[in-house]
């Protein structure tokens, strides 16, 4: 079983709100509420708070804090270092800290790790998904989909795969594969190519 993996590690949360002012306007026009994005409301969080300008901590806090995501229409997400991830709740801590424009700012909190559980991949491919892969690949390239090009297409892009290595010159291993995948229709013979 595969570890752990933590995503986004020092990260807050701040939970916005619209101000009154601002929900008369976008119940007014509905078509902007759907265009306010979550990178526009944190550039917008970002310009408003680069005017701390007798605050160098948290100018610097907030120039070097990114946008991480922005959930269900009101939560900003945003990642950075510890020590400006400090400025930042020291500054929400005075009531200093300024809300993007037509919000308040309900709440500020840190975000624990996100925890994934990585999925593992099988090491068996079905030939029959490779072939179908293959020809894809190289139809798309409009390259001609003969068996021996097939061969050299398979050899380059899937060099672990074993049973390549027990490929005869004549390609009698790919051949069933090959009239299976063309009984039901996933490729087609054509002459000497498949499309």
């Amino acid at each position: 079983m595969e570890k752990f993996l933590q995503i986004a590690p020092h990260s807050l949360a701040i939970v916005l709100s619209h101000t009154d002012a601002s929900e008369r306007a976008l119940a007014t026009d509905e078509k902007l509420l759907s265009h306010r994005v979550g990178y526009e409301i944190f550039a917008n969080f970002k310009a408003e708070n680069m005017q701390h300008f007798w605050n160098k901590k948290v100018t610097d806090a907030i120039s070097d804090t990114f946008f991480l995501g922005w959930i269900d229409e009101h939560v900003l997400l945003i990642q950075g270092k510890e020590e400006h991830l400090g400025a930042l709740r020291e500054s929400w801590m005075r009531r200093s800290l300024r809300p993007p424009q037509g919000f308040f700012i309900k709440y500020l909190g840190d975000v624990s790790p996100i925890s994934m559980s990585p999925i593992s991949q099988s090491q068996f491919i079905p030939l029959g998904e490779i072939l179908c892969l293959a020809i894809s690949s190289m139809n798309s390239a409009r390259k001609a989909v003969t068996q021996e090009a097939l061969m050299e297409h398979l050899t380059i892009c899937f060099p672990d795969l074993t049973l390549m290595q027990s490929f005869d010159p004549k390609h009698d291993h790919i051949d069933g594969p090959l009239k299976n995948v063309n009984s039901v229709i996933l490729a087609t013979y054509v002459g000497e190519e498949y499309v």
